[in-house]
């Protein structure tokens, strides 16, 4: 059976640091003489802290801080058009290559759909005419007739006042 206190890691990381209060501590050592789980966890923990104490970070070399403003002076001092060409490298526009492939796959869905779309040609017999026009033409005449209507819908007494 697993220790339900495996779930709270924190409470098992701040007893092996040592944060706990004496009673806390004294109920998980109790704790930990019956279960093997949690007592397995402090030793792991142990090793880590003991291994963590004993590491040596290397020690900074005396010429670093020389070096390191040597190479930023050196990027500085590179001519302008040195630093451009640089930025047109494969690198710097990989963000950008998502968005020039989206741009591209609408650019050549509007071309193939508008592809077959109709074009304006001169309606036989009438030179200088085209579909287009012919199709505007008849659309304002239909629209002229539908007011025409409306107009005489709306106004009955100034029809029968002409007609008399």
């Amino acid at each position: 059976m697993n220790c339900p206190l495996l779930e709270q890691t924190d409470l098992l990381l701040d007893y092996t640091a040592g944060r706990l209060d004496s009673a806390t501590a004294a109920l998980f050592e109790r704790h930990m003489e019956n279960c093997t789980h949690c007592a397995a966890f402090r030793t792991e923990q142990a090793v880590l802290w003991n291994a963590l104490d004993a590491w040596e970070p290397e020690p900074v070399s005396l010429s670093f801080n020389r070096t390191l403003w040597q190479r930023i002076d050196a990027i500085a001092a590179e001519p302008w058009y040195r630093r451009l060409i640089d930025g047109f490298r494969f690198g710097a526009w990989k963000p950008a290559l998502p968005l020039a492939a989206a741009v591209c796959v609408i650019a050549a869905g509007f071309v193939l759909d508008h592809a077959n779309a109709p074009t304006t040609t001169n309606v036989a017999g009438a030179s200088g005419v085209s579909i287009t026009e012919v199709d505007q033409a008849e659309k304002a005449l239909d629209d002229i007739q539908l007011l025409r209507q409306l107009d005489s819908a709306s106004h009955p007494e100034a029809k029968n006042s002409k007609t008399m």
